[in-house]
């Protein structure tokens, strides 16, 4: 087969999602040297050119270090580097389908309740006040929509750093973040405050089966939403 060579950022990018595939399948443990860019070259069928940039990308990244005589490793994940490639592979979306919104709204859902519950337990006077006060913005936003997602989420954030769990945060920050882009594109955002108000109350009150709860209700008003605005874009 003949190599197909770089002439655009498509190939590149096509690439570099086959390469992070092959990073986690075949070579999960940090310190594991890839193949020479040679071989990644002819295993792709593209140019060494096309490599050579994918792998700077991921180098960018955080994800793999060239080392003098060894060649290229990969590296342990940091929560930084994780939250930038999660951000970046989501960006710029387009208007998801239902299948894609219901998908991301499962895995929101299991990582919200768990910080909510964590919150419940964690929280100091110091997040509970951050929360309050992220709850006090929301109640403030009137009218611009970015500025009431923009309080939406500084309200979650909250919440996530109540949980003292920078791998939970370090995870759904982005999700979250992308998500509530993606029904504002949609025309289904809705902040839905008197929940967020019993969220904050069910932490406050050290309940973590309480906060659990009224996140799922939460989400399910989201859900719903989504698939009415989504219905009517149809």
């Amino acid at each position: 087969m003949r190599k197909r060579t770089f002439r655009n950022g498509r190939l590149s990018g096509q690439v570099l999602q086959e390469m992070q595939r092959l990073i986690a399948a075949e070579y999960p443990t940090p310190g594991s040297r890839l193949p020479k860019e040679a071989e990644l070259a002819e295993r792709f069928q593209v140019s060494r050119i096309v490599i050579r940039e994918a792998m700077k990308i991921l180098e960018d990244r955080g994800m793999v270090e060239v080392r003098a005589g060894r060649g290229t490793l990969t590296v342990p994940p940091k929560p930084d580097r994780v939250k930038e490639s999660l951000l970046w592979l989501f960006r710029d979306q387009p208007i998801p389908t239902m299948e894609e919104m219901e998908s991301m709204l499962e895995l929101r859902q299991v990582l919200e309740e768990t910080s909510a519950s964590l919150a419940a337990v964690r929280a100091t006077p110091e997040n509970l006040k951050e929360i309050a006060d992220a709850l006090r913005g929301m109640e403030g936003e009137g009218g611009d929509l970015s500025s009431t997602v923009e309080a939406d989420l500084r309200f979650h954030r909250a919440v996530m750093r109540a949980a003292h769990n920078p791998y939970l945060e370090m995870v759904l920050d982005p999700v979250m973040s992308v998500f509530l882009q993606q029904i504002k594109v949609s025309d289904s955002f809705s902040t839905g405050l008197e929940m967020h108000r019993h969220i904050f109350e069910q932490i406050r009150d050290r309940n973590p089966i309480g906060a659990r709860q009224a996140v799922r209700r939460l989400m399910k008003r989201t859900l719903e939403d989504s698939r009415n605005a989504l219905a009517n874009l149809a």
